[in-house]
């Protein structure tokens, strides 16, 4: 059995627009879908369409052309399915349809130029005012009083005469006006009257965690510690001081200090080990013309993995069809041929996967136990990381 959807287009775009024309025609009346069908054997074709719908003559094509109303285009289909029959779906047609058509494509036409129109104006429109800086009352309403408010059309924006209005406010040290598409953002600084000195930071770095340490990098401060001190964490590495003379100054305490870590993991392997293997593999199909997926069929091996997969089809009656697809699992016991090397490459492996990214590392030794059922692998890792 073929199909045939209009033959005059064949991308994607034109085969949904066609399928919209037969869902929209089957609703508008005097409306008639025609077809094409084979010449040979269309008697048995005709006769089994004239009992569920009215045949007319069409003129045109290399085989027989008829059309039906176009509420009846589904059951046309349907039946030539079942004879598998071929046959091709030319057109719609109809007053009324003709006329939806006319008015669809003015409504396209004056969509489009308001659309051209709205993408020239609303840059011009002034969306959001933004204020960031200093609260000054006095900013506020200069920029109101210049125009500049939500929804206001601005086709012409002046930016630096706003910023001259605003500096010449009384306490405005800095001021910047800036508009990004339908925002405008004000930006205002106050002067600053009162004297004295900023406030400057005074805590210490302490050390986050034990360790020995390595390497200390100071950019503000004081080291309190040197290489190859031992640190407990909380312990004070840079003071937030610097010594003039004989006297403290405080000061922000900055910098980096590294530190040798050591990370102990344990990996235990059973002397059997229970293992996983994949089998056969059954697929079975159902179809859904509804929403709801249909009930899965029974699996066909005692212990598997389902994997459900849905392909959904709108062509005229649409359905689902659901493929679910079972795979067998089988579980053995297996033992343990691993040798004692092979062992600690894999623990060491799984402790260095554990580490962190910006974790240096210094030294790894491995060892192995014998216990009651298998064997323990202890792993110690020393790293230098940063203990600030």
């Amino acid at each position: 059995m073929t199909e045939i959807l209009d033959e005059r287009g064949a991308d994607a775009g034109e085969k949904r627009a066609k399928k919209r024309r037969g869902t929209i025609a089957a609703r508008v009346p005097f409306s008639r879908t025609v077809f094409e069908a084979e010449r040979a054997d269309a008697a048995r074709l005709f006769t089994a369409l004239s009992e569920v719908t009215v045949l007319r003559s069409e003129k045109g094509g290399e085989g027989v052309r008829f059309s039906v109303p176009s509420r009846d285009a589904a059951k046309v289909v349907a039946i030539c399915t079942s004879l598998c029959y071929n046959y091709k779906i030319i057109k719609e047609k109809g007053v009324l349809l003709f006329l939806l058509g006319a008015l669809s494509r003015a409504g396209v036409a004056a969509g489009l130029v308001a659309g051209i129109l709205l993408a020239v104006l609303y840059p011009m429109f002034v969306i959001e005012v933004e204020y960031t800086g200093d609260d000054i009352p006095a900013v506020v309403r200069t920029v109101e009083e210049s125009g500049i408010r939500r929804w206001a059309f601005m086709p012409a924006f002046d930016a630096d005469g706003l910023e001259r209005e605003l500096l010449a406010l009384d306490g405005v040290a800095f001021a910047s006006v800036t508009k990004t598409g339908t925002r405008v953002r004000i930006d205002v600084r106050a002067e600053r009257r009162d004297g004295g000195m900023a406030e400057i930071p005074t805590g210490d770095v302490t050390a986050s965690c034990d360790a020995s340490v390595t390497r200390v990098v100071v950019r503000s401060g004081t080291a309190e510690v040197k290489t190859g001190d031992i640190v407990r964490a909380g312990d004070v590495i840079i003071g937030a001081y610097v010594t003039v003379g004989e006297e403290r100054v405080p000061c922000a305490a900055d910098g980096e200090v590294y530190g040798l870590k050591s990370y102990t993991f344990t990996r235990f392997f059973p002397d059997t080990e229970l293992v996983r293997e994949y089998g056969e593999t059954r697929t079975f199909s159902r179809i859904s013309f509804s929403d709801k997926a249909p009930a899965p069929p029974e699996s066909p091996f005692p212990d598997y993995v389902l994997t459900v997969r849905a392909v959904r089809n709108g062509f005229l009656i649409g359905y689902t069809l659901y493929t679910y697809e079972f795979t067998e699992v089988r579980a053995e016991e297996r033992e343990n041929t691993r040798t004692t090397e092979e062992m600690e490459r894999e623990a060491v492996g799984s402790a260095l996967d554990a580490l962190a990214p910006e974790a240096v590392v210094m030294s790894v030794s491995a060892k192995c136990t014998r216990t009651e059922g298998g064997t323990v692998v202890r792993v110690t890792v020393g790293t230098e990381e940063r203990i600030d």
